[in-house]
């Protein structure tokens, strides 16, 4: 890691000042499709913030943590985990291009980690795309493995 401090903070997508300020940030990430095609599959270019909300963060979606990474006060890293009973399933992952290569992906995913120590979440599974290189490269790091042969959905079994 390198010594410039970070900050996380646990954001929801219910709160009116978290959904203002995460609009204008990923606006900002998202104003290249490939960018968001990596993020966010299904989801259309332009980006559209309130669908975005609507189709992964609903109200009825109570059981999911989100994770933002921030430096200065500005954001820069994003996660969240949505929870199952004894599953969870990785939603977003995703650090803005100044500062990635410098482990804040491993960082989002431990730390993200940690909110199932109180649960009995046994397995989390992150679904990833054939040509996010990337993240399955980050992935891996963290102890995410392929399951039965299934190409896009890797999973990490926890203790």
């Amino acid at each position: 890691m390198t010594g410039i401090e970070y900050t996380l903070e646990q954001i929801s997508y219910s709160r009116k000042e978290d959904r203002r300020i995460m609009e204008s940030v990923l606006r900002n990430w998202f104003n290249d499709p490939k960018a968001l095609n990596f993020f966010s599959q299904g989801s259309k270019y332009p980006f559209n913030f309130k669908k975005w909300v609507q189709m992964h963060y609903s109200i009825n979606s109570i059981n999911i943590t989100t994770i933002v990474l921030k430096h200065n006060e500005w954001v820069i890293g994003h996660v969240s985990l949505k929870t199952k009973k004894e599953r969870a399933e990785l939603l977003h992952l995703f650090v803005d291009s100044k500062y990635r290569r410098k482990g804040l992906g491993l960082r989002l995913l431990k730390e993200i980690g940690n909110y199932r120590v109180d649960s009995k979440i046994e397995s989390i599974t992150a679904k990833v795309q054939k040509k996010n290189i990337v993240l399955k490269k980050i992935l891996e790091r963290s102890g995410y493995r392929y399951e039965n042969f299934n190409e896009n959905l890797m999973i990490k079994r926890l203790e």
